[in-house]
């Protein structure tokens, strides 16, 4: 039989011991031990563009974050009433959260010859800090177009939540694309080209 090397060792048996482990019944909990380390990543994915949403943008697309728990060691200890369970927010295992930012990278911004022209990205960001079912916007929607606007054909951005590096627990970003210019005749459109990938860490 040959030989296979593996990078770790494999447990009896998983357990959540770590996460659960209360033996003086305290509420909050006390902090859990043995998380994951605080990562989550979407692989490079498509926009889906919407033609004429609006008067006077031409072409539109979105990008909605997850709702992060970017404090999930206090686990439903502050939620509302029948939001404590399957709320659907992605936790962050970051020790209280400290230093943590949602990077997003978009290549493919020289595919057309169109890619640029007339081309407008805001971002606006959610929050709130108990309660991942009931997110508000904290931000109006901020102009970041000079971050895209690159011979390089790849922008780069990260979000930092509210907090000054130690954030709100629930934190959502969208990100929305506008094409201010009509190139419905030139070669390509509706679509960029572009693809956009993220990652918090």
């Amino acid at each position: 039989m040959p030989l296979v090397e593996i990078p770790g060792q494999i447990p009896a048996k998983v357990t959540d011991a770590g996460y659960l482990k209360n033996p003086l019944g305290s509420l909050p909990y006390p902090a859990p031990s043995n998380m994951p380390v605080g990562m989550w990543q979407q692989t490079p994915t498509s926009l889906a563009w919407v033609a004429n949403p609006v008067a006077g943008i031409f072409l539109q697309a979105t990008w909605r974050s997850p709702t992060y728990d970017l404090r999930p060691d206090l686990r439903g200890v502050m939620a509302t009433a029948g939001t404590q369970r399957n709320t659907g927010a992605t936790p962050i295992w970051i020790p209280r959260g400290a230093a943590g930012k949602l990077w997003v990278q978009v290549d493919g911004l020289d595919t057309r010859t169109w890619g640029l022209t007339g081309l407008q990205v805001t971002s606006t960001e959610f929050a709130n800090v108990r309660d991942p079912n009931d997110l508000r916007q904290i931000t109006d929607p901020e102009d970041i177009t000079t971050e895209f606007v690159t011979a390089s054909g790849c922008a780069m951005g990260s979000f930092l939540p509210p907090g000054a590096g130690y954030p709100v627990r629930f934190y959502r970003t969208l990100l929305t694309f506008n094409f201010l210019v009509d190139s419905s005749a030139v070669a390509g459109w509706p679509d960029p080209g572009y693809r956009l990938s993220a990652a918090y860490y």
